[in-house]
């Protein structure tokens, strides 16, 4: 291996280190064991998210905002998703994915065959989700205020026979120029 490689491999794992707890041991029996603070890579220092929900978001991968979205939105979101599966409109560049073994099955090839939409963003009403001042201030303690869809995807997740209809759920990526943070978010659209 060259000096310089060796050097670079040297750095490489000096930056790598998780960081070092200090423990001071002092002459009487208690004893006090310091740990640096956890940085957060992955949400922005806003006002929106509390410290646990930050956390949570690095631990996990997720945080859960209840009722952030309408009612009256999601079912007007249902009901566009519904007439792009009875075929009621035609979205220029949209992609509709039917599951086979729901399209063959008793089910009436309405949306319980769809599994997908992909590229959705030309269709004004479902990518208005999108756009939900509620859905981007969440998004922008993730990515910034740097925001751009770069593909639309809802997945329909029909239920079984007899059980209750699972709700929709709607995924974009949002892309960010920032080395420190995410590439992309997911957002759930469900109720």
């Amino acid at each position: 291996m060259s000096r310089a490689a060796e050097r670079l491999r040297l750095l490489i794992n000096h930056l790598d280190r998780q960081p070092a707890f200090i423990t001071a041991a002092p002459t009487f029996t208690q004893t006090y064991t310091y740990s640096p603070p956890k940085k957060l890579r992955y949400t922005l220092g806003t006002d929106l998210l509390t410290p646990e929900q930050r956390l949570f978001y690095e631990e996990n991968g997720f945080i859960l905002i209840k009722n952030l979205v309408s009612d009256e939105d999601i079912n007007k979101f249902r009901k566009e998703f519904e007439r792009i599966c009875r075929q009621e409109v035609n979205i220029p560049g949209l992609v509709v994915m039917r599951d086979v073994a729901i399209a063959k099955s008793e089910f009436v090839p309405d949306q319980k065959a769809v599994s997908k939409l992909q590229d959705f963003q030309e269709d004004p009403e479902l990518f208005r989700y999108c756009t939900l001042p509620e859905i981007l201030k969440y998004v922008e303690c993730f990515t910034g205020p740097n925001i751009m869809a770069m593909h639309t995807m809802l997945i329909n997740k029909p239920p079984d026979a007899g059980q209750r209809k699972v709700p929709d759920k709607n995924s974009f990526t949002l892309p960010t120029n920032c080395q420190q943070a995410h590439q992309g978010e997911w957002l759930d659209g469900g109720v």
